[in-house]
């Protein structure tokens, strides 16, 4: 059966937690088709309901709070072979209090609840690799809360230790590192350089 790389990396993924039956590997295929973003764009804006959820298949997105005073506050970064959405929003059908915009041309695999519930109800097994990526989504949330309660040198060395990419990552900039981290850029590029 013919898959086409991106394809290949997201069923590489749902094989990782339990098999994935091969009528479902075909449905997946030809039923979610690959979403071509610009850079800058908002997939999801503060207020809409977010009633899917999505596999980064190229790009780079970033997931923020938009402040009064029109300030990000990102809480996020996901990059190639992430699932993204907003998840609370997801679950309780109610508006989102998150932004998710494109860093760069972005490609996704969206799939909308309803239909990820009626592919569980056809494919049981399927329930396994859905409660497997929600509970890498919940994992990963709980170390962000986490590491959002640390003082900022403690998370500049967690982000060090753990999340190397996003202090490597050129598509990243620095002033959005640093609003990441709760500091200014001045502080950032001073623990850089300083190697803490």
């Amino acid at each position: 059966m013919y898959k086409s790389i991106e394809m290949e990396e997201l069923l590489k993924l749902l094989e990782t937690f339990h098999p994935v039956d091969p009528q479902l590997q075909l449905y997946l295929l030809h039923h979610l088709p690959k979403e071509v973003h610009r850079a800058n764009k908002t997939i999801l804006d503060e207020g809409e309901v977010c009633d899917w959820i999505a596999f980064v298949e190229k790009g780079l997105v970033r997931i923020y709070n938009e402040l009064e005073d029109g300030t990000e506050r990102i809480i996020w970064f996901h990059k190639e072979a992430d699932i993204i959405g907003s998840m609370k929003s997801y679950y309780s059908g109610q508006p989102s209090k998150l932004v998710i915009r494109t860093m760069e041309e972005t490609h996704l695999r969206k799939i909308r609840k309803v239909e990820l519930e009626e592919l569980m109800r056809k494919f049981p097994g399927f329930y396994i690799n859905a409660l497997r990526v929600t509970e890498q989504y919940y994992a990963r949330s709980e170390d962000h809360v986490i590491l959002l309660a640390l003082p900022p040198k403690e998370r500049f060395r967690k982000i060090q230790e753990e999340y190397p990419w996003i202090l490597e990552d050129k598509r990243i900039k620095d002033y959005m590192v640093a609003g990441y981290l709760g500091m200014d850029k001045a502080t950032l590029s001073r623990y850089r350089k300083s190697g803490i």
